[in-house]
């Protein structure tokens, strides 16, 4: 009785430990199709399931979706949506109580279905569990065996557990899918928007947009007509795929495909596009959907879409369709209106949507230098809301170098050059300052004079920091030079004292005498040694070449410091990666590099509360890294900057010459790899190191 205990606890132990692990990779994939396949990994991994369904409800349509089909441990796929399938009692009882059932009976209707089940099989066990969110049934999941009587109570338990991780998977997918969405959305409105600022006809804005619209809502075909000036003829200015032949066509609106649409002036769906035509032999015999492009109360014009098959009416396509519409409408009307006062208001709008979704700041001035407009990108750079920034001038944000007049703010533009570009450094509401790049152009009327500037802002700050490590990596090069040939001048007079001092050591000297050269002895062995690092540093020493064990060199470097560690009360910790990682290069050169980052981190911690020593390895993308963490007193921002540089050292005079980490970054360098350094003061410090991956295709 005891063992069957034991065993049954080992059993549920197991079990339970695979359910945490599925958990933990259900809750860390961000897509639908990701979320679907760990759900069923975690439930056939707990218990028997040749058959899976997860049912999810679609609330408008008051029906359910077939998302995921697993029949004989095959994914099913189908192109139709299968209904809220009626005589199911034990669905639509768990859906709407949210309590799990189990079955040695299960109804069968999967049968008839494109999921049908195998024939020669029948289904003889069923777990019908909620996916329940927040209080709410999203859905319901179904596991079903060929076996008879094979779940029991704890099996649903378990299955509970994964449909609870289950629903907050699909609902955090769906939601990343959503982000997705709505960032490529406003993108295509973006772009959209900025064609209606562009000198080109609307049969070329039209072609644009229909490349647009394919990059987010992907179809078969696509069609643009724009409305003649007669008001009663349709013109098909752009088509692509499907529609491609109706580009060019002609038709009385009211005799039109689209002529429903144009009446009601609201997206409508057409079962076959074809069937009411005009020109039928040039339009597509598929079901398509029609949108009024409508633009200040005018109609312009309609979008057509078409698909294979007639999943049209509604849909995350049809919302994001809906969406773009109104951008694609202002750009079209921007690009037909006259140059009355009607058309100049337009524009102004229209500009006003695109430069609003902008992600670089956007100032608009008047011929006063008043900010008139700022979108949305530029109220958050500069910190200021709508109505404080439209009462400054461009003098309240740029920091002179020297007293300046709005005249020199503010440079004057050659005719013959629309743009002027620079560097401006530019000062924030809070009186924080950044380095801008700075766009001026001039905003003309009819008559060619001046109305108002418009300035397009770039913060400069990352490029700079960017440009700083360039800077930082070209003077670690230049030192690297320098100090390699001052090193092998150094090195033949040492070498010479070094041994004429060892000949003298070997002679019958006074005590006094033997002591005296000793010291000349030992401080030119000193010498030579800091000439050898100069050599490491500057990348100037011959080098092995050969296959080296990662973790080996980890181990054997934590084991040379293992005395020490313990003598000052550091716990160090090791996570090698289990694949054994190697490289290429000198084992000996990267042991120093590591063993001079392990007497650094010690060093760090002497005094600190907290002593722990983290030493790790994993692969990263064809690389292999090495971090080394430590618990420590950390740097400043301004000393982390420095630590590569040669001789410069934060120790006592006497303690250190400052070139461990300058040859530990020579070391790395000639390894084609790279080494960088994190450090919060109070907190902690940590090395990485990055050195090429080696593997037998690079023999």
């Amino acid at each position: 009785m005891t063992t069957e205990l034991v065993a049954e606890l080992e059993r549920r132990a197991a079990r339970f430990a695979a359910v945490a692990t599925v958990q933990q990779a259900i809750s860390a994939t961000i897509s639908l199709k990701e979320a679907y396949r760990e759900i069923y990994k975690a439930v056939a991994s707990v218990v028997d399931a040749p058959c899976f369904a997860l049912m999810i409800a679609d609330p408008v349509c008051e029906k359910f979706n077939a998302h995921c089909i697993i029949v004989d441990s095959e994914e099913r796929e189908g192109e139709s949506v299968l209904d809220f399938p009626h005589g199911t009692e034990t669905i639509a009882k768990v859906f709407q109580s949210g309590i799990p059932s189990i079955s040695s009976k299960p109804e069968r209707w999967w049968t008839g279905t494109i999921f049908q089940v195998a024939s020669k099989r029948e289904v003889q066990s069923e777990i019908t569990a909620p996916l329940t969110y927040r209080d709410r049934t999203v859905g319901v999941m179904q596991v079903l065996s060929y076996k008879t009587n094979a779940y029991d109570a704890h099996d649903l338990d378990l299955i509970m557990l994964i449909a609870r991780q289950a629903a907050v998977a699909i609902e955090n997918a769906r939601l990343f899918d959503a982000q997705r969405s709505e960032q490529r959305q406003t993108e295509a409105a973006a772009e959209i928007a900025r064609l209606a600022l562009r000198k080109v006809t609307v049969a070329h804005a039209s072609h644009a947009i229909l490349k647009i619209l394919d990059e987010v809502v992907p179809s078969s075909g696509k069609a643009i007509g724009i409305i003649a000036s007669d008001g009663h003829t349709i013109s098909c200015v752009a088509a692509n795929g499907s529609c491609a032949q109706m580009e060019g066509l002609l038709a009385p609106v009211e005799r039109s495909a689209v002529r429903v649409a144009w009446a009601k002036q609201e997206p409508t769906f057409v079962e076959n596009l074809r069937e009411k035509a005009h020109t039928p032999e040039r339009v597509p015999e598929q079901p398509a959907l029609t949108i009024p492009l409508i633009a200040s109360n005018r109609r312009l014009g309609v979008l057509i879409v078409t698909l294979e098959t007639p999943q049209l009416q509604t849909g995350p396509h049809v919302d994001a369709l809906l969406r773009l519409a109104p951008a694609v409408a202002l750009a079209i009307d921007v690009l037909l209106l006259s140059e009355d006062e009607q058309r100049i208001h337009a524009r102004e709008r229209t500009l006003a949507a695109a430069l609003a979704t902008m992600d670089q700041p956007v100032l608009i001035l008047g011929v006063d230098a008043k900010v008139q407009y700022a979108n949305a990108a530029a109220i958050k750079e500069y910190g200021y809301d709508a109505t404080e920034i439209s009462r400054l001038s461009v003098d309240d944000f740029v920091v002179p170098t020297t007293p300046t007049s709005r005249r020199q703010t503010i440079p004057a533009i050659q005719i013959d050059k629309p743009l002027w570009t620079g560097e401006h450094v530019h000062r924030r509401k809070d009186g924080s300052e950044f380095p801008a790049a700075v766009t001026l152009s001039h905003i003309r009327d009819g008559a060619d004079n001046i109305v108002g500037l418009v300035i397009g802002v770039r913060n400069l700050t990352e490029e700079q920091k960017v440009a700083d490590h360039l800077g930082r990596t070209e003077k670690l090069a230049a030192i690297g030079e320098l100090v390699a040939g001052v090193a092998h001048e150094l090195n033949n007079p040492l070498t010479g004292i070094s041994t004429f001092a060892q000949l003298l050591l070997e002679d019958n000297l006074q005590r006094e005498q033997f002591e005296s050269v000793s010291l000349i002895k030992r401080e030119a062995d000193r010498a030579i040694g800091v000439i050898r690092d100069l050599l490491l540093f500057a990348r100037k020493t011959e080098a092995r070449d050969v296959v080296v064990d990662v973790n080996t060199i980890v181990k054997h470097t934590v084991r040379l410091r293992a005395l020490a560690s313990r003598s000052s009360g550091i716990e160090v910790h090791m996570h090698l990666d289990e694949t054994n990682p190697q490289v290429r290069g000198d084992e000996q050169k990267l042991q120093q590099v590591l063993l001079n980052l392990l007497v650094n981190a010690e060093a760090a911690m002497e005094g600190a509360q907290l002593r722990h020593l983290t030493v790790m390895t994993q692969p990263k993308q064809g690389m292999v890294q090495i971090v080394v963490s430590d618990t420590g007193h950390g740097m400043q921002p301004a000393i982390a900057q420095r630590v590569f540089e040669p001789f410069f050292t934060t120790k006592a005079p006497g303690e250190g010459t400052g070139l461990g980490l300058s040859v530990s970054y020579g070391i790395i360098q000639a390894h084609d790899g790279a080494i960088s350094v994190e450090s919060t003061p109070d907190i902690g410090t940590t090395f990485t190191i990055l050195l090429p991956l080696y593997t037998e295709s690079k023999k």
